[in-house]
């Protein structure tokens, strides 16, 4: 289940709470889309305000193979606990990271640190992504990682989802990382 969310976690370039806390409730199969009320996140002054995640193909496959218990959370915890530990997601990183060390790979280190990296660094992964190879607005990535325009005159006139231009964003991402995926297995 860590796995699954991890995944999960990297294709909406979520925070890792956001997807611990995640609900079936939350999720609009119909229209691809997966809605967390403001006051799940973070920085949020309106907690009124809900910010939606388009779902890519692949984020609509992890939540079919989800069990269903009966239970409102989408990634339990395991042995029969409601919530998944707040240290599964960094706990399935390092443990990818062994993995691909002890088979020769080059392993999942962040290289300003060289630490390895977390599930948050995810995020920053997807930011340094649609900068640098996603040919994107910077708004738009701001967006999808649901940061907050400090500034409350631009804020105040920004008040779209911009659902159409992000839902093509998280395709490319899905579609870039799935290339890797490729390249990776071929190896």
């Amino acid at each position: 289940i860590p796995a699954r969310a991890l995944e999960f976690q990297i294709l909406t370039a979520a925070r890792p709470g956001e997807v611990r806390f995640a609900e079936w409730s939350e999720i609009d199969f119909k229209k691809r889309i997966w809605t967390l009320p403001g006051w799940k996140v973070k920085g949020r002054k309106d907690k009124r305000k809900n910010h939606k995640v388009p779902l890519t193909r692949r984020a609509i496959e992890i939540l079919k193979m989800m069990p269903r218990d009966g239970g409102p959370y989408i990634f339990p915890g395991y042995r029969g606990k409601d919530l998944m530990s707040e240290n599964a997601l960094n706990n399935t990183v390092k443990y990818i990271n062994e993995i691909d060390v002890k088979s020769g790979g080059a392993g999942f280190f962040d290289l300003e640190s060289g630490k390895i990296a977390t599930a948050h660094g995810m995020r920053s992964a997807f930011k340094d992504w649609a900068t640098e190879m996603g040919n994107t607005q910077d708004y738009v990535s701001e967006l999808a990682l649901s940061h907050i325009d400090t500034s409350s005159t631009r804020a105040a006139y920004k008040r779209g989802q911009l659902i159409p231009k992000r839902k093509k964003l998280m395709n490319a991402f899905e579609k870039y990382l799935s290339s890797q995926t490729a390249k990776g297995s071929q190896k």
